[in-house]
């Protein structure tokens, strides 16, 4: 152990790296592969009063144009959360929203295309009716503007914990000759890890065997939710490979829509299928983190 304690120690990973080795899935190509884009919502919070294909279906390269209603009548499960404490209300969250969007950048439709241009310029030509629905900006504001994004949940509360001895706390406060009270606002972050997000699939139509490909720091939990409540693919017969990730901070360990929508494309169409996110796109699809308002007291 002396040998290593104080000493520099060399990663065994950096000499693939700097010699432009590492394996992403960005770059992996697979014959007659096709490429999938996400149409997401501009607003905040609206109504999906309809959305209208026929232009996008009609571009050259286009395959097909799906949205939340193709993936209700194929079985598709909703995503599960993963903190289960008593009395939690948990929203449906489908991987594309069948009603309204409840935040900017939700996903309403899928293009796949013969190339990822063409897969781009075709949500272009997606027109989305939306009906407008105030917003709330800012967690205080989320349970106090009156804005019910799930509207199954009141004032957006998913859940009340206390912990510790409620009786004895109130009474060292209502005690002490001096109390102490400070706020804090631990403002949200974006990861922004080096490789946005990305997601390649491949069905075996004969084998009935999927293989996906996926930017995940936890890819063992994600196959065991997309065998049990999402695609419902049995887990012996589900692959999930997670290669050089490119940094993830927390960002990449849930699942997440596109690892749904991506494989679930490449089973319908039965070809790879390929989903990159840019930056941009990661801003407003990666799991942000904190936006907490902390509220201590001390007597």
């Amino acid at each position: 152990m002396s040998n290593y304690i104080g000493q520099s120690m060399k990663r065994v990973e950096d000499p693939r790296f700097i010699q432009g080795k590492g394996r992403y899935v960005a770059n992996l190509k697979l014959p007659n592969m096709a490429y999938l884009a996400v149409k997401r919502s501009p607003y905040a919070h609206a109504i999906v009063k309809s959305i209208d294909a026929s232009a996008a279906l009609a571009l050259d390269g286009v395959i097909a144009v799906y949205t939340g209603q193709d993936l209700l009548a194929d079985g598709v499960g909703a995503l599960p959360c993963g903190w289960q404490v008593p009395n939690i209300k948990i929203p449906v969250q489908y991987a594309l929203t069948v009603d309204k969007v409840r935040h900017v950048g939700d996903r309403v439709a899928v293009v796949v295309a013969e190339s990822a241009y063409i897969a781009a310029d075709a949500l272009e030509l997606i027109e989305v009716d939306y009906e407008p629905l105030p917003a709330a900006i800012g967690a205080r504001n989320t349970t106090s503007a009156g804005v019910r994004v799930h509207d199954e949940i009141e004032n957006n509360v998913s859940y009340e914990w206390e912990i510790g001895d409620k009786a004895a706390h109130d009474k060292a406060f209502a005690e002490a000759a001096h109390v102490v009270e400070l706020e804090l606002i631990n403002q949200r972050l974006i990861a922004t890890a080096m490789e946005p997000r990305a997601a390649v699939a491949q069905w075996n139509e004969f084998t009935e065997e999927m293989t996906l490909w996926t930017t995940s720091q936890n890819p063992n939990l994600t196959r065991v939710v997309m065998s049990a409540f999402t695609l419902q693919i049995p887990e012996h017969k589900l692959r999930l490979i997670s290669p050089d990730v490119g940094g993830g901070f927390g960002s990449k360990i849930p699942h997440y829509p596109e690892e749904i929508l991506v494989p679930w494309a490449a089973r319908k169409l039965n070809r790879p299928v390929k989903w990159v996110s840019s930056r941009s796109e990661a801003i407003l699809s990666d799991t942000q983190g904190r936006d907490h308002v902390t509220k201590r007291g001390w007597p």
